[in-house]
């Protein structure tokens, strides 16, 4: 019911007796759907999923003890190093018995039974084994607002069977939320840098959807008439026709992007942790003849030193915007329309998809994923598993206003595609594109799709086997 009061309507689940009263409690709640998938990976992605395009309301997973648990690792740690919002909830051992384990070590003491701090902990921005009936409020609330503040992530509330059908008291402790104030930032001196520059450009990524700056970030590239890259987790910030869009830069990334990247004098990094896949790897020479200026959420993400930053600033990427955008004239410095639309031409020389490619036999994969998003609405929400397909989709798909992209970025895991089953929503279309490898990664989830009518459209590329793993063995062996 907590989860409910916050927003969630939709719980991600595989059964378990050490779950059983957690299982009760859910559905006596008459406000909760509940989706039996029929893996706990899947399950964990599919509240992932229901994370990622809900953003501020967190997705929930319910899984049981032992093999129930750790099956839900892998979408854990997908949802864990791409900032998503997600609950899991598991049931336990007996409270006497798991206590034994965590004071002792001793590998087991209980049938299915683990001790799943050690475990989970470093996939999850905060875990607790509920011992006491009365603290539940306590973790509950302290685990939302774990996942739903600063960077985003998962949380993971673990519950001994014998403790789930505990009544609790009317009166219980809450969580006392004590905000960090933000270090002062000259937004003058940053307006003055931005204003000298002469040919600047914006480097987005998932920390700007994640913030909910996406108008804000579109505001903010008009004001300073700078053109806009986005790295691959943040694809969907900005629609392919946009006037400031230049491309997509990485290790699999366009050219155009490549070279505006290489060619600015100012690049403003909002949101983006500049992954190698990002960056590839030379990170010393990103944008070498640029200043360079960083705003993440997260302090350790600003710590690295791969690529010399001239000025970091951990804060929210939303407050960051609003509060520049009032310290830049209304008008940018002229000039800018020659750098604007030299991006434009290069973004016209250097296409992805090429004009003979629709004479392939057998078909292109790069022109058949053009003439799909050319076929798929707006608002869609647009599912990429990893791998070739990944990096096929994501250099060739022309993004409409208001569509969701979403890939499996920091862990690309095989058999995302099934994380589409909690990014369904009511009147939006639904399409997850996979390899045929990946695509039996999570195989059985067809039935989770079927029994629950999810109108989800999937396209299987046919790579005859794993592709991207032949690609590497080819170059690099």
């Amino acid at each position: 019911n907590f989860l409910y009061e916050k927003g969630c309507n939709t719980v991600y689940m595989v059964s378990g007796s050490s779950a059983m009263w957690l299982t009760d409690a859910l559905c006596r709640n008459k406000n909760l759907t509940a989706i039996c998938c029929h893996h706990e990976q899947a399950a964990a992605m599919a509240a992932d999923g229901f994370g990622r395009v809900h953003n501020d309301v967190p997705g929930c997973c319910l899984v049981t003890i032992g093999p129930g648990a750790t099956n839900a690792i892998t979408g854990v740690a997908q949802a864990y190093l791409d900032s998503s919002p997600m609950f899991v909830l598991s049931g336990q051992a007996n409270s006497r018995l798991l206590d034994y384990e965590m004071k002792t070590g001793i590998r087991q003491h209980g049938t299915q039974s683990l001790n799943l701090e050690p475990i989970v902990s470093s996939i999850t921005k905060y875990f607790a084994a509920v011992m006491k009936p009365e603290d539940i409020r306590m973790h509950m609330e302290k685990a939302y607002y774990m996942a739903m503040n600063g960077r985003k992530g998962p949380v993971w509330i673990d519950v001994p069977v014998d403790i789930q059908n505990r009544q609790i008291p009317e009166e219980m402790a809450g969580y006392s939320i004590i905000e960090k104030k933000t270090d002062d930032i000259d937004y003058e001196e940053i307006a003055q840098i931005i204003n000298k520059a002469e040919k600047p450009l914006i480097l987005a990524g998932f920390g700007v959807r994640s913030g909910q700056a996406v108008d804000e970030l579109k505001e903010l590239s008009a004001k300073m008439q700078a053109p806009v890259v986005i790295s691959r987790g943040g694809i969907d910030i900005i629609p392919s026709d946009s006037e400031w869009f230049v491309g997509r830069p990485g290790a699999y990334g366009d050219r155009a992007s490549h070279f505006a990247v290489q060619q600015c004098d100012l690049l403003l990094i909002l949101g983006s942790r500049l992954s190698v896949s990002t960056i590839g790897y030379y990170p010393q020479r990103l944008a070498g003849k640029a200043i360079k200026i960083m705003v993440d959420i997260d302090n350790k993400e600003l710590a690295k030193e791969d690529v010399p930053v001239d000025y970091k600033y951990c804060i929210d990427v939303k407050k960051f915007i609003s509060e520049l955008l009032e310290k830049l004239p209304e008008k940018a410095p002229k000039g800018r329309d020659d750098w604007k639309l030299h991006c434009q031409n290069m973004r016209s020389q250097y296409p992805n998809v090429k004009a003979e490619y629709q004479k392939e036999v057998p078909l292109n994969e790069y022109w058949v994923t053009k003439k799909l998003s050319d076929k798929v609405e707006k608002n869609a929400n647009i599912i990429v598993d990893t791998g070739s397909v990944c990096n096929i989709v994501s250099q060739s798909w022309v993004l409409k206003e208001g569509q969701r992209y979403l890939i499996s970025g920091g862990l690309s895991c095989m058999g995302f595609w099934a994380t589409g089953i909690g990014a369904c929503q009511k009147e939006k279309q639904l399409i997850a594109i996979t390899g045929d490898g990946s695509a039996q990664m999570n195989i059985q989830e067809l039935a989770t799709l079927s029994y629950n009518k999810i109108p989800l459209k999937l396209f299987i590329y046919n790579n005859n086997g794993y592709m991207l793993i032949r690609h590497n063995q080819h170059n690099y062996m």
